[in-house]
């Protein structure tokens, strides 16, 4: 599914470091707290990587529940920002 996004309206980076043994609540709690927005909106992915950057997981909700996404790179690893400082416009 992520290597195709375009059914998605909106992609957001979560910057910084995410747990990743965070389930959907935690992730949801972080969407809100961190970026302001609702996580209620369908067509919307949210993506958390954590310390190693091999592996980040998205958050989506789907209009009956929440989608949670995992990918983990065989080899190489995600260029991740770890502050607003480094998010660059995709």
């Amino acid at each position: 599914m992520l290597n195709d996004a375009t059914c998605f309206k909106q992609v957001y980076i979560v910057t910084g470091y995410t747990d990743l043994r965070s389930g959907i609540d935690r992730l949801a709690s972080i969407i809100e707290t961190q970026t302001g927005n609702k996580p209620f909106v369908p067509d919307t992915l949210y993506l958390f990587c954590g310390r190693r950057t091999d592996r980040i997981k998205g958050l989506v909700w789907e209009n009956d529940g929440y989608l949670l996404l995992y990918k983990r790179l065989a080899q190489g690893q995600f260029q991740w920002p770890r502050n607003e400082a480094e998010v660059r416009l995709l």
